[in-house]
Order: C-alpha cells, then structure tokens, then sequence
C-alpha cells in the first residue's frame, strides 16, 4: 500500500513539478516573443528606409553624372556666346542634339526614368525634353514645350546653388496642371546650371517612377501587417493599404491624425496605433525618419504595423506546444529514424558505386568483357554486343572462346601468360564479324586482383581499329599521289613560264600594232560619222530617220570602246603621253562636274561640289586627263545611283616632299560593290558580275584607265564600298611645289550672315563652308521660321523648294513683303535644271536663281551682288503693256517651234517688228534636224521657243535632246523659252527639269514675250542704238462679251493689223478642229479629245475668246483622268461649248 502511495506521491510531484517547469517557460516565452516582434518591427523599419534612401541616392548619382556631360556645359558655353561654343566651335543646335541622344539613351537603359528635362529660370518653359511614351522614348517638339513655373518644385530648384542637390516630395505626376490618368506616382531630383560667367541658366531635372519602389516597399513583409509613408504634414504618400496612397492629391481629408490616434512614441521607437472608427483594430508601430537628399529639415516617416493580434496568436501557438508531450515521441522517433537513416546511407552507398560502374561499362565505346580463371564470361558491355553481335544473355557463363575468335592469336593462352605475369598484356589482332568483314582490333587483358591479392577474373578490352588502320594506308596512299603530283605540277609551270614569255611578246606586239594605226581607225569612224550627218540634211522618212538615229547610237559606242582600248593599248606600250599644263584645279573641277550635272538631273539626283580645300590658284598636270578621270568616275557614279545623290570633293595641300598634292573624292549612294567582287574593279574588261554588265553596258576598260592615267601623272587612284549603300572612289594626283600658285580666299562676306533653308544635308554643309570660307556667317533655323526671321537679321537667304521651310518661308517672306514693299536681304533659290549662269526670277518676291550643282564663283559673285541677269514679271509686264518698245533684236536669230500657225504667227508678229530673224518648225523632230544644220552652217540659233505638246516628237522630248547631245547639235547652252497653254500645277518645274531655261504661258502676251526673249538673248543683239519702236494703239469693242478683243489686243501691244490677221486664220482652221473634237467625242476616244481641246483652248486664247476657252479647258482637264474621267459631262460641256463657238463666230462676222 504504501509503495502505492510512495508512487502516487512521487506522481504527484511530478505533475506539480512540471506544472511549475510550464508556467515558468509559458511566461518566458510570451517575453521572448513580444521581444522578437519588437526586434523584427524595428529592422523591418530599417531595411524600407533603407531601401528608400538607396534608391533615392542612386538616382541623386545619376543625375550628377549627366550634369556632368559636356552638353551641360557646352549649352551654358553657347547660350552666353551667341548659340556658338567658343571652346570647341560646337554651336547651341549640336549641343542640344547630343544631349538628346544622351538623354534618350539613359532613358531606354533605366526602367525607372519617365522623363528627362532642362528648364530654364529666367521664364520657367522647359529648354529640351525626352519623355517615356509607352514603349518608346521620344524627344518632345519645341511646340510642345510647356511653362513649368508655377509647378511646385519649379521655385526650390530655381534657388539651387552649385552642386545642391532638389529632391521633391513623392506624388503623382501633374501634365497642364492636372493629374496624369492612370495615375502614375513621381518624384524629381533636380541641380542648378550655371554658365561659365556664373549666371544661373536653368536646371536639370529628372522625373523618376515611383511605382517600382512603391512595389518593392510594399513587398516582402513577412509577418508585419503594414507599413506606411507619412510626410511631415500626417499625409500618406503611399502604403501597403492602397486606399491611403497619395492622401494629401486624391483624399486631402485622410491623414495620420484624423483616422488613427497615436500613442507618443518612447526610446526605441515604438508606440501603439489603433483606430479611430468602430471595431477599431490596434497595432504595434515602430517610426524612423526618411531623409530625401535635400536638407535634414525636409523628411518623411516610415511606420512599421504590426497587429496585437498576431502577437497573441503566436503566443497562445507556443503555449499549446509547451503543454504537449510531443517532444518525447520526437526524440524517440528521431532514434529510431537515425538507425535506420545509417543502415540505408550504407546500403544505398554501395548500390550507387555498383550503378556507377555500371554505367561506365555500358557507356564505353570499347568492348569490355570480364572473365573468370576458367574461361567463362561474367559481363559482356553493350560495346561488345555491338562489336561481335551476340546479346549479353547469350554468353553469360559461356567459354569467352567460342565468341572471341581471333585469327592470329590463341585467347586463352593469352588469358594463362596474363595470370602467371599479374601485369597488363597488350597486343594486335583481326576477327571476321558476323557480316563477313575483316576487323582490326586493339586488345589489352588486365588482371582483376582482389585485397587478398588472389586474381580471381581478367578485364578483357577490345577496341575496333579498323578506321584508323585504313585511313594510314589511304594517307600512304596519298603521299605517293603527292610526290607524283608534285613532279607533274612542276613539269607544268616551266611549260606555263614558256607560254607566259610568248603571251607578253604577242601582247607587246598587239599594243604596238593597235597604237601604230589608232590614226587609221579613227579616220573611218569619223567618215561614218559625218556621213551619218550629212544624211540627215537630206528629207528623211520616220522610218529612215529612226534608223538613222539607232546607226549614230551604234557609232558613237563604237567611238567610246575604240578610244578606250587605244588608250589602254597606248598605256600598256608606254606611248601614252601627258601633256602638262597650268590651269586653275578649282575651275577645271567645277567645270568638269558642271558639263555632267544634266546627266545627274535627268535621274533626279543631286549633284554637290566642294571645292572649299583647293588651296592652290594654279597647279601644273595634265587638264585633259584629269577630265578624262573625273568623267569616268562620275559617269560611272551617275550611270549605278538610282535615287539619294553624288558629291565630288576636291582639296589641294603641300607635303613634306616639296609637292603638291590634288585630290578628288567622289561620293554616291548607288548599289555599292560586293566585297568578294572588288578585286575585279581595275582589271580591264572586267566588271563587278555579268548580271552588272548585262543591265547597266559597258566596256569594263575605264576603272583600268583610270589608274594608269593616275600612276602615270604621279598619282594613285583607289575605293570603297558596301553593296546597298555606296561607293566613295578617290585620287590623287603630286605636282611640284614650285611650279604651283597658292591661294587664300579673301574674307569678302566679312560681317554678313547668311540663312539657309536646304533640305539635303551634304549640300546644307557645303553651301555653309564656303560661306565660312569667306569670312560669312551661317543661320539655320532651329525654331519657326518667324522666330527665326524676327530675331536675325539677314544680308542673304538661300532656299530650295524641297526644303520642308519652303512653303512657310515664302509666306513669311511675301507677308514682310506686303508691310514693307521691298525686303532688305537677298533672297536666292538653289534650282537643279540646266546649267545657266545666276539670273533674276521676277514675281512678288526679287529671287535669283543659281542652277544645281552649285559652284563657287556664282555663289560669291550673287552673294557680293553681281552677274545676276534681270527677269521681269507678268505682272509688271501687264503694266506696261501700252509702252512702246525699246528692244532692238537686230541679229538674234529665233526658232519658233509650234504645231498651231496661228501660235506661229502671233509669236512671229510679236518678234518680226524688232528686227529679228526667225524660222518656224512644227515639231520637235524638224526643230532638231533645222538646228543641227544651223549648226554645221554656224548659223547658231540665239534663242528657241518651243511648244510643249506637239505631234511626232513633243517639246519635252526635244529639250531633252538638246541639252544631252550637246555635240551633235551644238546648241547645250541656247536659251530654250517654253510655251504651254498647261496652267496645271507642276507644269514650270516639269518645263526646267527637261533643260528648258524660261516658261511663259499661253495666251502669249506680246510684252511679255519680247522681254523674255530680249533678256536671254542680250549679249547677241547689236549694240546699236535701239529706237523705240511705238505700237499701235487702237480701242475694239465687241457687243459679243465672250469675246474680249481688247484685252486681244492689248496683247498685241495694239497691231490691229496682226489682231485681223489671227482672226482670219482662226475662222480658216477653228472649223476643222471644232468637227474633229465632235467626231472624237462621239467616238470615245479620250486622247484625241484632249489632244484637240487644248488645240482649240489655244487658239481661242490668242483671239481673247475667253469664255469658249475656259469651257475647252474644262473639257481638256476631264480628258486627262483618262479611265476614270466622265465622258457624259464632257459632251454636256461640248453642246455648251458649241453654241459659244457659234456665237463667237457671228460676232466676227459682224462688223466692228
């Protein structure tokens, strides 16, 4: 009993002891883990307000490295010079450029960044921005620009000093002063710019994503429930609860204060939260202060929330493991799970060792093969089964004898010497496999000793070598074919090294024989030549006359090829001559560049030439070579380049040898040259590749030319290209120094400024460095054009009508123009039609026009106000349309050119009272055939008007003519004065791009006409004194009011007689046309009726039948759409146009 008792007793004890030993460890951990809340509470504080300052002090690094960059301080540098940054000549533009690039380009590599600005103090607008937009970083256009100064941070930063440092509150971003939607949360960092003088400039500031540190501020927040950023003010700025976010923008009511009430915090930081609304919650909350960069006065707060809750939970968790007895089966399980972890670490050691092995006997790619001391088998690898054909389970416990048969060797002897050794043996045999084959294997037996030191097993190893014992004797095999070849091959080349020696006497010989009679074959060339012309002297068929041009084609390739080979050929004997002269190298290569600029306008290219680094007034080489090179060159520049355009660099300099150095450079934008090809280039009769040949012709002798003639004028010639972009082909040519003429070019634009308004980029840079080169000044514009002319002021503009300015320069300059009258700059327009000398292009606005390519001296001589010849404008003419002439053409010879007698005759009416002589043609053909034989008679025609639309060959077709084949017709230069009755859009700037030099419109107003033709033809008329020639003046009035004759006859300058004379021939001919145009009316057939509409659309203009007129040009303008024109609404036109030709026609009749 009382052992009951003693045990009950001690059971009791027991249970109070470890009542006690719960208590007291139930107490400890609720300490413990109130205490690691705390501790978890505060570092949890620490690491967002670490992660808010490093992410603030990495942004603060960024932006002073970008206030450090050149740009920064190159555009305070320019903004104090005049937009010009003296330490390195880079002006404003450029500056703002490249820190565009560098603002983009940290953009596109900083997630974080939104945007990138520079704004000035002095008005608050934003000076250069580069914002994020979706996906893509974009420059903001000038336009866009806005005025920041009453944003809330624009104040602080415009205080900044030298190396401060603005850092603005974080909230969401504001564009026009209203919140961005969807919101997206901000924060700037912004440093002072300072000039080189000191004065504030503006500041740099860089607007910086929120939402990414938002996320990471919120993420990660283990068992903390909330944390939240407050600024000084109680507002939210952003917090686990999105609700709270930005309080102070979208919810100015919610602060710390009014939501929550908040114990003050003691010594550590801590303090209780609870709310303030019903069912309010309570928290634990740890605060630390958050300094942004910008002063210790300007922080936030970081709070750290941990529900009371959650502390409790914990601690009842805890309670309930003390109180189980969980621990003594732990430790018991842990026991018993060590033992058999121990048994299985052992087993499972040696199961991976026998898988290791394994694999590697299955895995090799020898045949491995174990057997015992009798002979048998105990593992055959897959290599094995492979090498012999037999599967593992065939041979298992089999005699290895009966599956390894060698042909040389005894295996089991082998087997017994390998035992009885207890060393490696190794040797060489051959076996016949399943299929009959002959094997070569490599064989070892290594012998399997245990600790022991008993062999109980050998490791058999066979390795197929048969491809390496083939391949030995295929490589003896070889050798021998080697050495034969090597006898032949040498055999060979002393016959090649006797044949080489025959084919340079034979070439030697041809080059003599073909130079000796270059005399011969070029005087028949020349025979069939000046047959051919004297042919077209005599009246021709269409059919004649196209063979004709087809055999002059022919002759005049042939002319080309044979000059070429005699020029090669004359080289390769060294009878090639060059004959040294002096010249000028700056007009020998504009000239040269000029005579093809017709060429290059044709395709639509542009042509630039840049001679401002030809140092040198006269040089001493060969003119005729240097021609002969450029050409080439250029020819072959224009004839490969479809579109984009070619620029030609020349620049003189004197070396350290005592000579001077020509160099020319030659730009294009073609389809380039394939790599593997440019080694053909300078071979003669090579091209790049027949498919080039095919498409393009030629010789494949001039590249080869070319580089002989450089070498022999003490130069070099060579290129560079990359198929799809271009070629850059360059030469040079040395003189000697003392028999060269430097120069310098004269400041002679010292103190003028000059605009430009070029759209094409290398001519823009071309045109300005020859402006700098004379002592000028250059101005583009950056913002409009109004700004641009209102802050300058200009001595000159210079413009293209391609420029993307064009439209709003005319209109700016015709506006100052109306308020002014006349304008105090020059204005001059880059043109690219046929090469003529600088003249003036009357109209509302004075421009001169200089002809593309755009040379040196025409340029200064404009720019300095010279040689620029005077135009007059229609409306001028119209002024004076009642002044009696004071033209005397008297020696001018003019073509007409024009299918209309009655245009024929108006012209000649016009001219034939002032003396000139004049011939009349109805079709470009005929005027082609009229002005060859002028010119072979050296009866030049002074002036050509020509018609454009015209039967057989048109006006366009026959300009074209005449400029391209210069030397057959020998009017490139003639003033060619085009007369159209188009009044369509376009139709000037078609007339010049086919090398026509002037346009006059028809009806062709007599005033008008005798001064274009006086201006062009000036240096030919006699200087003798020029007696007013008085017209008549005579009053018509018709009561037909369709019919305006006096403005006819205003026209006319009042020849009544001339005025009667077209009359007459309009009743003769009008008739006709008018049956004709109903006929091709009724037939459908619309080219007809535009051709006659505007047949009679002209001779209704010459008699002032204005009215009849307009309807046949309503007709011709509904022609032309062709397919798509409305056939119903121009016979609709035509009854009306029939019974105004009806009443027209009475009111000839009828008396005046």
């Amino acid at each position: 009993m009382w052992m009951k008792k003693f045990f009950l007793g001690i059971f009791l004890v027991f249970i109070l002891l470890s009542g006690f030993v719960t208590y007291q460890y139930s107490q400890y951990a609720t300490s413990q883990i109130t205490q690691d809340a705390q501790k978890s509470l505060i570092s949890a504080t620490k690491n967002k307000v670490s992660l808010l300052e490093k992410s603030i002090a990495s942004n603060i690094g960024l932006l002073k490295f970008l206030h450090s960059t050149p740009p920064i301080s190159g555009i305070g540098r320019a903004l104090e010079n005049n937009g010009n940054d003296p330490a390195d000549n880079t002006t404003l533009a450029q500056w703002k450029n490249r820190l565009d690039v560098i603002f983009k380009a940290l953009i596109e590599n900083n997630s974080e960044l939104l945007q990138l600005r520079i704004i000035t103090v002095a008005d608050g607008r934003e000076f250069l921005r580069v914002d994020r937009d979706g996906g893509r970083v974009i420059a903001v256009p000038e336009q866009r620009l806005q005025d920041k100064s009453d944003e809330s941070y624009f104040a602080a930063a415009a205080e900044l000093e030298f190396g401060e440092v603005y850092v603005s509150p974080i909230n969401l971003n504001r564009e026009y002063g209203k919140i961005v939607f969807p919101t997206q949360p901000v924060y700037r960092i912004a440093m002072a710019i300072f000039g080189p003088s000191g004065d504030r400039f503006g500041f740099l500031i860089m607007n910086i994503d929120a939402t990414e540190l938002i996320q990471r501020f919120v993420a990660e927040t283990g068992f903390i429930n909330e944390f939240w950023l407050v600024d000084q003010a109680g507002n939210f700025v952003f917090s686990t609860n999105s609700k709270l976010n930005f309080s102070a923008q979208l919810n100015p009511s919610w602060t710390l204060q009014s939501l929550y009430d908040v114990t003050s915090f003691g010594a550590e930081g801590l303090a209780t939260i609870a709310e303030k609304a019903e069912g309010k919650m309570q928290w634990l909350a740890d605060r630390e202060v958050v300094y942004t960069g910008t002063s210790r006065d300007e922080h936030l707060f970081v709070y750290s929330l941990l529900n009371q809750t959650v502390i409790d939970q914990r601690i009842n968790a805890r309670h309930r493991e003390i109180i189980t007895m969980g621990g003594i089966s732990v430790s018991i399980l842990a026991i018993i799970t060590l033992v058999f972890y121990r048994s299985y670490r052992a087993s499972n050691k040696l199961n991976n060792a026998n898988s290791t092995f394994q694999a590697i006997v299955d895995g090799s790619v020898d045949a491995l093969i174990c057997i015992d001391e009798t002979g048998l088998v105990k593992t055959w690898n897959h290599a094995a089964a492979q090498l012999f054909g037999v599967p593992q389970s065939s041979v298992l416990n089999k005699p290895v004898s009966e599956f390894v048969k060698l042909h040389n060797v005894d295996l089991l002897k082998q087997l017994t010497v390998s035992k009885s050794k207890g060393s490696v043996l190794a040797f060489k045999d051959t076996f016949d496999d399943k299929s009959g084959y002959l094997k070569h294997l490599d064989i070892s037996l290594s012998p399997i000793v245990h600790r022991s030191s008993q062999m109980e097993s050998v490791a058999l190893r066979l390795r197929d070598i048969t491809s390496e014992v083939r391949s030995e004797e295929l490589l003896k095999q070889s050798n021998a074919q080697v050495r034969e070849r090597t006898e032949e091959l040498k055999r060979h080349s002393e016959e090649l090294e006797v044949a080489h020696k025959q084919a340079m006497e034979a070439s030697l010989a041809k080059s003599n024989f073909i130079s000796t009679i270059s005399h011969e074959m070029r005087t028949p060339l020349n025979g069939i030549m000046g047959t051919l012309n004297l042919i077209q002297n005599d009246p021709l068929t269409s059919s004649q006359q196209k063979y004709l041009t087809m055999a002059e084609r022919s002759v005049s390739t042939l002319a080309v090829l044979i000059n070429d080979i005699l020029d090669l050929s004359k080289i390769e004997s060294g009878k090639l001559e060059v004959h040294n002269q002096e010249f000028s190298p700056r007009e020998e290569v504009e000239s040269i560049v000029q005579s093809m600029s017709v060429k290059a306008i044709e395709k639509g290219l542009e042509l630039i030439i840049d001679t401002t680094n030809i140092h040198h007034s006269r040089v001493i080489s060969d003119p005729n070579r240097l021609k002969q090179v450029i050409n080439n060159l250029l020819n072959n520049a224009i004839k490969f380049t479809n579109e984009g355009e070619i620029r030609v660099v020349a620049s003189t300099s004197t070396l350290e040898q005592g000579s001077v150095r020509l160099s020319v450079d030659i730009f294009d934008t073609g389809i380039g040259i394939a790599q593997e090809n440019q080694h053909k280039l300078f071979q003669p009769f090579s091209q790049e590749s027949s498919e080039t040949a095919t498409k393009f012709g030629g010789t494949g002798l001039g590249l080869s030319i070319c580089r002989q003639l450089c070498q022999l004028m003490n130069g070099d010639i060579g290129f560079e290209s990359i198929q799809g972009k271009g070629s850059h082909f360059y030469f040079y040519l040395d003189m000697p120094e003392s028999e060269c003429d430097s120069d310098s070019l004269a400041a002679e634009l010292q103190g003028k400024r000059i605009g430009l308004c070029l759209n094409n980029d290398s001519l823009r840079n071309v045109v300005a460095k020859m402006i700098l080169s004379w002592g000028g000044q250059v101005s583009e514009p950056k913002a409009s054009i109004e700004q641009w002319l209102n802050h300058q002021v200009f001595d000159a503009i210079i413009f293209e009508a391609e420029s993307r300015h064009y439209n709003a320069l005319m209109k700016a300059l015709k506006a100052r123009t109306a308020a002014q009258s006349t304008l105090p700059m020059q204005l001059i327009e880059l043109n690219a039609s046929t090469p003529l000398p600088p003249y003036q292009m009357g109209g509302e606005l004075d421009v001169t026009i200089i002809s593309k390519p755009v040379l040196s001296e025409d340029l200064l001589a404009v720019l300095n106000g010279n040689d620029a010849e005077e135009d007059v404008t229609e409306e001028e003419s119209a002024q004076r349309s009642t002044k009696p002439f004071q033209v005397d053409l008297h020696g001018v010879r003019v073509v007409i050119v024009d299918d209309n007698d009655i245009n024929q005759e108006v012209a000649k009416g016009f001219l034939a009272p002032l003396n000139a002589s004049i011939d009349c043609v109805s079709n470009g053909l005929d005027a082609l055939n009229l002005v060859m034989e002028k010119h072979i008679d050296g009866q030049a025609y002074h002036c050509i008007l020509l018609d454009c639309q015209m039967p057989v060959m048109d006006g366009y077709e026959c300009a074209r003519q005449l400029r391209y084949n210069s030397q057959k017709y020998g009017h490139s230069n003639v003033p060619i004065i085009a007369m159209t009755a188009n009044a369509f859009s376009g139709e000037k700037e078609k007339c010049l791009a086919h090398g026509m030099s002037d346009y006059i419109t028809k009806p062709v107003d007599s005033e008008r006409l005798v001064e274009k033709v006086s201006r062009w033809t000036k240096k030919y008329q006699n200087q003798r004194g020029a007696e007013a020639i008085q017209t008549q003046q005579v009053t018509a009035k018709s009561t037909y009011k369709g019919w305006r004759k006096d403005q006819a006859l205003k026209r006319m300058a009042g020849n009544q007689a001339l005025l009667d004379k077209i009359v007459t021939m309009f009743q003769a001919s009008s008739v006709e046309y008018m049956e004709k145009l109903e006929s091709e009316i009724s037939a459908r057939n619309i080219d007809e009726v535009t051709q006659w509409s505007h047949k009679l659309k002209g001779l209704c203009g010459d008699i002032g039948a204005q009215d009849l007129r307009e309807m046949l040009a309503e007709m011709e303008k509904e022609a032309r759409k062709q397919e798509e024109c409305d056939i119903t609404q121009i016979e609709t036109t035509y009854r009306q146009a029939k019974q105004e030709y009806s009443k027209l026609m009475e009111a000839i009749a009828s008396p005046a």
